[in-house]
């Protein structure tokens, strides 16, 4: 019990993220367990972002409430954006990432909660002053989001109407990312967190290899 535990804490929250990822290649890779990834992909999200925040150094009411509006605020600008097709281009969400409220999945806003925080964590750990926090924070998660955008319709996530996303896509991401780091850093959201940075470029490696598997 002791060694499963020990890949619960800070330092070993990242092998284990490590060992789930290269599973989950398994399960995508394999013809009879593919369908079987798409299908707990919703459900992989949650358990990872919740051993994320449970190593979240300040809960109080403040960073509840912050978290808590980017995850809303998120949803219904993308409720938007699939309603109307002005936002982020022309598209719809597909079955990969569950349930949905008004066609767009509830686990969207969680994955933008996750990708300010760990984003913020990454460029906060290098520098104190807000200016290239914020815009550092944003600019990569448009990077994440350029090489998420290729996969996404292979893991049936969404997919947009013409040949990809438009150029709008990219600039109201990097809008809504500096909002929403504006917001982390305005209310002194501690967001360093190890296994949360880790996750991130272990999910980026994750999406590379499937981008380059299905292009070659």
């Amino acid at each position: 019990m002791n060694r499963i535990l020990k890949y619960l804490t800070n330092e070993g929250l990242p092998i284990a993220f490590v060992v789930f990822y290269c599973f989950g290649l398994g399960l995508y890779f394999t013809p009879l367990t593919h369908d079987l990834f798409i299908l707990v992909t919703p459900y992989t999200l949650v358990l990872v972002a919740v051993a994320i925040f449970s190593h979240h150094k300040e809960w109080n009411i403040k960073t509840i409430t912050v978290l808590a509006s980017i995850f809303i605020l998120s949803i219904i600008i993308e409720i938007i954006g699939v309603a109307t097709g002005q936002l982020f281009g022309v598209y719809e969400y597909g079955e990969g990432l569950g349930i949905k409220i008004a066609d767009v999945p509830i686990v969207i806003g969680l994955n933008w909660v996750f990708l300010t925080y760990a984003s913020n964590s990454i460029i906060s750990k290098y520098t104190s002053k807000n200016i290239p926090i914020v815009v550092g924070a944003a600019s990569l998660m448009v990077f994440y989001d350029i090489l998420l955008e290729k996969v996404a319709p292979l893991m049936d996530m969404w997919l947009f109407s013409k040949n990809g996303p438009p150029v709008s896509n990219y600039v109201v991401w990097f809008l809504l990312a500096l909002l929403f780091n504006v917001a982390i850093q305005q209310f002194k959201i501690n967001t360093q967190n190890r296994p949360a940075r880790w996750l991130f470029f272990i999910q980026f490696c994750f999406f590379v290899i499937i981008a380059v598997y299905n292009e070659y």
